[in-house]
């Protein structure tokens, strides 16, 4: 049988369609694996952390706690999803405050990982033969998040306040 221009056409699609599915796959998996070490190494109570999908004017909609109900595709290639962190001054106390984090996540043609935060372009390389790999970037995280209460005055005023890291206002 003869193949014919239009099964060509098909069948790059076809190929197309799998490269990305497998590119995708990838991506979520490497995205689950971050939030369940980010989780781990913070040791972040289940009760306060969030889940959030980031829309195209950067708006954080809480998602229920699939991670695949955060994540999405932008335009520019890069997996964003946002988390959020409720603190507060003591264990389950008030005043608290959401911490809202974008991170965005960038997979190259050689399968490397890379990771930032918010409209940062600084990237960091994440290899994922160990998790440790991760806790340069989760210390970079851990201290971009004391810097902005140390150059702050956090106001606090008995009712929940957001605090939206990654961003430039």
């Amino acid at each position: 049988m003869e193949t014919t221009k239009f099964k060509e056409l098909c069948m790059a699609f076809g190929r197309a369609q799998n490269q990305f599915q497998s590119f995708q796959n990838g991506c979520q998996d490497f995205a689950v694996e971050l939030v369940k070490e980010l989780k781990e190494y913070f040791e972040i109570p289940e009760s306060q952390f969030s889940l959030y999908q980031i829309n195209g004017k950067n708006e954080f909609n809480l998602v229920q706690p699939e991670l695949i109900n955060a994540l999405t595709l932008r335009p520019d290639s890069l997996w964003q999803f946002g988390i959020g962190l409720t603190v507060c001054s003591a264990p389950e106390t008030l005043p608290k405050e959401l911490i809202l984090i974008h991170l965005l996540i960038r997979r190259d043609l050689e399968g490397n990982y890379f990771l930032r935060y918010g409209d940062q372009q600084d990237e960091h390389k994440i290899e994922r033969s160990d998790k440790h790999n991760f806790i340069p970037f989760f210390d970079f995280l851990h201290g971009t998040i004391i810097n902005s209460y140390d150059q702050e005055l956090a106001h606090f005023i008995g009712q929940d306040t957001r605090r939206t890291i990654g961003y430039n206002d």
